[in-house]
């Protein structure tokens, strides 16, 4: 496959840019090397405390959750569900909220990330380790882009999460929320999906954007000078050179045939993403190839190849008409 042209320049220090239907990545720089996180993190942590915790539950906040810098605004004591915390997690990026979660769903903060970094294991995130459930600097604190990647394609198929972090602003059980992805609203179809900053990590965004008929694409930047102008040339980039789409036969003289006894069959094949550069999508050619055997049952396969070389080869099912 041809690449696009002219690869976007960044300053990140790590970052990358994933089709997400595929999940093909289709640029990277330094994308498997360890870095600081920041509050990225939360999405480890709100995937891991819904395995035991259910949103409807009531929380009371304890006073060892009370941690510094970005805060829900929680106190101990507070009675709050688990869906709002949810939202103070991954909206305002609040420690607190993280904290919260992490102690209401393992007991302790070293049993909750202990738990944290079995997942990254078998998660095959083989370049990442947690020391805590929020983000802030820690030795040992880091992932890379492509395993940061892949954390957030977990997350967005997780339906809560994936709703929450498209979720600009909300107002929840008396907390006025923000979300801290700038994008969200400004970016034509961004639906997410977390910010982080620290000293150590700089300017970290895990941002996804979808267009209809253009394509899903999942950027990373680590460490970035300016995290929404980098990430914005690599969504841009991406929609201006490259086209995912979901392939099946079309509806037209190759869904139909007839059989040898005279009936007539309705043809269809499965939907699957198919990832091009936009100027290779009119040099496709389609193939249909079927046969009857001796009882004059069909069968059949549907192929798509591009210059002499074959992208896509599914079954074919018939419906008799």
């Amino acid at each position: 496959m041809q690449q696009a042209q002219q690869a976007p320049t960044v300053q990140a220090r790590a970052a990358l840019m994933q089709d997400v239907a595929s999940r093909t990545i289709l640029w990277q720089q330094a994308e498997d090397t360890p870095l600081p996180m920041a509050s990225v993190t939360k999405l480890m942590t709100v995937l891991v405390a819904l395995e035991t915790l259910s949103p409807d539950t009531i929380i009371t906040v304890p006073q060892a959750a009370i941690v510094g810098n970005a805060s829900m605004g929680l106190h101990a004591g507070q009675k709050i569900s688990v869906r709002a915390l949810l939202y103070g997690a991954l909206l305002p990026s609040g420690n607190d909220a993280a904290m919260t979660l992490a102690l209401a769903a393992a007991g302790s903060e070293q049993a909750f990330v202990a738990r944290m970094n079995a997942r990254a294991t078998q998660w095959g995130l083989t370049q990442t380790h947690f020391a805590n459930p929020h983000g802030l600097d820690a030795p040992a604190h880091h992932a890379s882009a492509r395993d940061l990647a892949a954390l957030a394609q977990r997350a967005l198929q997780q339906p809560l999460i994936a709703h929450i972090v498209r979720t600009p602003a909300i107002q929840i059980e008396g907390f006025a929320l923000t979300n801290t992805n700038q994008l969200l609203g400004q970016y034509q179809g961004a639906y997410g999906v977390k910010t982080g900053t620290t000293d150590a990590a700089g300017q970290v965004l895990i941002a996804a954007a979808r267009r209809p008929g253009q394509g899903d694409v999942l950027t990373v930047v680590l460490n970035s000078p300016d995290r929404y102008a980098e990430t914005t040339t690599l969504l841009d980039f991406y929609f201006r050179n490259w086209q995912s789409r979901d392939v099946t036969l079309p509806h037209d003289v190759l869904s139909q045939a007839t059989g040898p006894d005279g009936h007539h069959y309705l043809l269809s094949t499965p939907q699957q993403p198919l990832l091009l550069p936009r100027w290779q999508w009119p040099r496709l050619h389609p193939l249909r190839i079927i046969s009857f055997d001796a009882a004059g049952q069909p069968s059949g396969l549907y192929q798509l190849w591009l210059d002499g070389h074959k992208l896509l080869e599914a079954p074919i099912t018939f419906t008799l008409q």
